[in-house]
C-alpha cells in the first residue's frame, strides 16, 4: 500500500528526511520512531504529497499511485478515498460550527456519497470505531479528545480507506484512552486489512500495535526491522538510547512488597 524508495526531502542544500527504503502492505503497521525533529513528521507528509517549501526526490507510491509524478487532481482522489491522515489533535481539524454528522457527510460528498448512502456509512463507521451513532449529532466540543480521534479513524473507514497514515495520534491523551485509541487501530488492521504508517515517539506505545519498526535519528534512518528485534536485540547505539530513555517503575523491595497496604507505620504507631 505504501512503497518509499530513496525519499529525500529538501530545504535549501540540507536533508531534513532520508528513507532508503519503506514498505506497509495491507493488516500491517509500521511505526517510525525517534525524537522530535528527527524526520517522522516530514517523512508521512511526504508520503502524501502534503510537504511544501522543501524539494522531494525519490520513489513514493501510495495505494498504486505515483506521488510525485501525480497531479493535484491525482492526488485529491486518493487522499481520502484511498488513504486518510490522522491528525495529532483532531479537534483542531474540526469545524467547531459543524455536528459531526454534517462534517462526515461533507467528506462523502467530496467523493460522491450522498443521502441515505452517506448516513448509513457515517453511522456504520462510527459503530466500527466502538462510538454510539448519536454522537454524530454533537457538536466537536461536545466530545471528549478520546472519541474525536475515533471519529477521526471513522471518517478515514466512511470514505474507504485502505490506509490510514496517523501522526502522534494519542499524544494529547491519557493513558487510558491511548490504548482505547490503539486498540481501534490495531482491530481495524487486523479484521479489515487496513495498513497502518504510525508516528510516535512513545515506544512503549508502538510497541503494542507495530509489526516493523523504523528509528530515525536527525533526518535518518539509523535502524529497521521487526519490533521485536528492534526493542528486544536493538543494533544501533541511538536505538538502545531510546529504549533505555523510557521510563520504568523501580522493583520494589521484598521486605516492602510483603508488607500487606495499609501495614506500614501501624507498628511504631502502636509501641507509641
Amino acid at each position: 500500500m505504501i512503497k518509499i524508495r530513496n525519499l529525500a526531502v529538501r530545504i535549501g542544500d540540507r536533508v531534513i528526511a532520508s528513507v532508503p527504503e519503506l514498505d506497509v502492505t495491507a493488516g500491517e503497521c509500521v511505526a517510525i520512531v525517534g525524537e522530535s525533529g528527527s524526520g517522522k513528521t516530514t517523512t508521512l507528509l511526504a508520503t502524501l504529497g502534503l510537504v511544501e517549501g522543501a524539494a522531494v526526490t525519490g520513489e513514493i507510491t501510495l495505494g498504486g499511485v505515483d506521488v510525485l509524478g501525480a497531479s493535484p487532481a491525482e492526488l485529491m482522489s486518493v487522499r481520502g478515498s484511498r488513504a486518510a491522515l490522522v491528525m495529532q489533535s483532531p479537534q483542531a481539524a474540526l469545524n467547531p460550527t459543524m455536528r459531526l454528522g454534517t462534517l462526515m457527510r461533507r467528506a462523502l460528498a467530496r467523493h460522491g456519497v450522498k443521502g441515505d448512502e452517506a448516513r448509513r456509512k457515517a453511522e456504520d463507521a462510527v459503530a466500527a470505531v466502538l462510538l454510539d451513532t448519536a454522537i454524530l449529532r454533537r457538536y466537536p466540543h461536545q466530545v471528549s479528545g478520546g472519541q474525536a480521534q475515533r471519529f477521526a479513524i471513522a471518517l478515514a473507514l466512511a470514505l474507504g480507506a485502505e490506509v490510514v497514515l496517523a501522526d502522534e495520534p494519542t499524544s494529547a491523551l491519557d493513558v487510558t484512552v491511548q490504548a482505547e485509541v490503539v486498540a481501534v487501530l490495531r482491530r481495524l488492521r487486523d479484521e479489515r486489512g487496513l495498513a497502518v504508517l504510525f508516528v510516535s515517539h512513545d515506544l512503549a506505545l508502538v510497541s503494542t500495535i507495530a509489526d516493523r519498526v523504523v528509528v530515525m535519528k536527525e533526518g535518518a534512518v539509523v535502524e529497521s526491522g521487526t519490533a521485536a528485534d528492534v526493542f528486544d536485540r536493538p543494533r544501533d547505539a541511538y536505538t538502545r538510547e531510546l529504549i533505555a530513555a523510557v521510563p520504568r517503575l523501580p522493583e520494589r523491595p521484598a521486605e516492602t512488597a510483603a508488607t500487606p497496604p495499609g501495614e506500614a507505620g501501624r507498628t511504631g504507631e502502636e509501641e507509641t
